[in-house]
């Protein structure tokens, strides 16, 4: 088994991914530095907790399937950075609405600051997304705009409960769909594009 936890990957492809998911990691956490303080502790607080990366993984593995020498671009680590922190920011919302005591073994935003102060953060989260999406350019940022949509309807829908029409498997499959796939998607939809793979 390799360090990713990827059965049988190649030990050449499995160096790359790892040095490239270092990259992920350093421009993760810099890019949450900010001016304010608390902003940047209660920004940092889930970062630091640590969690699989695997929406920053599936943009690396998404770029496999490209050109080669554009597999490794810079675009291609903001693409990841991009999915890991809206996959963050929605994550301190969860724990609000979820009212949950911890996250990645570690006391939620929620609990330990206030409620205000972890949806403040989430929407910083997104904010600072919002920032490195740009440079991606505006299909980039049409792309994560619908993906935003269905994270939404997915909460949305799993907050109201089951759905007129549908049984409650069909309900459940959707609402993952949207709130936990579209960004999976995504984020290897991401990859495969900085790649040249469309």
């Amino acid at each position: 088994m390799s360090t990713l936890g990827i059965p049988g990957l190649d030990s050449t492809l499995e160096e790359s991914l790892l040095e490239d998911m270092a990259r992920v990691e350093k421009l993760l956490r810099s890019h949450i530095v900010g001016k304010y303080p608390l902003v940047i502790e209660t920004s940092r607080h889930l970062v630091e907790a640590g969690g699989k990366r695997l929406r920053p993984l599936l943009t690396l593995l998404g770029a496999q399937f490209g050109n080669a020498e554009l597999s490794r671009d810079e675009k291609i680590i903001q693409a990841a950075v991009v999915c890991e922190l809206t996959h963050l920011a929605t994550l301190y919302h969860d724990d609000v609405m979820d009212e949950a005591p911890l996250r990645r073994g570690v006391e939620s935003a929620n609990n330990r600051w206030n409620n205000t102060v972890a949806i403040l953060t989430g929407d910083y989260l997104f904010a600072k997304t919002s920032a490195l999406l740009a440079d991606l350019g505006p299909d980039a940022v049409r792309i994560h705009a619908h993906t935003f949509e269905r994270l939404v309807i997915g909460q949305i829908m799993e907050t109201q409960g089951s759905t007129e029409g549908l049984t409650l498997l069909e309900h459940y499959t959707q609402v993952i769909a949207d709130k936990t796939g579209s960004l999976i998607a995504t984020s290897a939809r991401y990859g495969a594009i900085f790649a040249g793979a469309q």
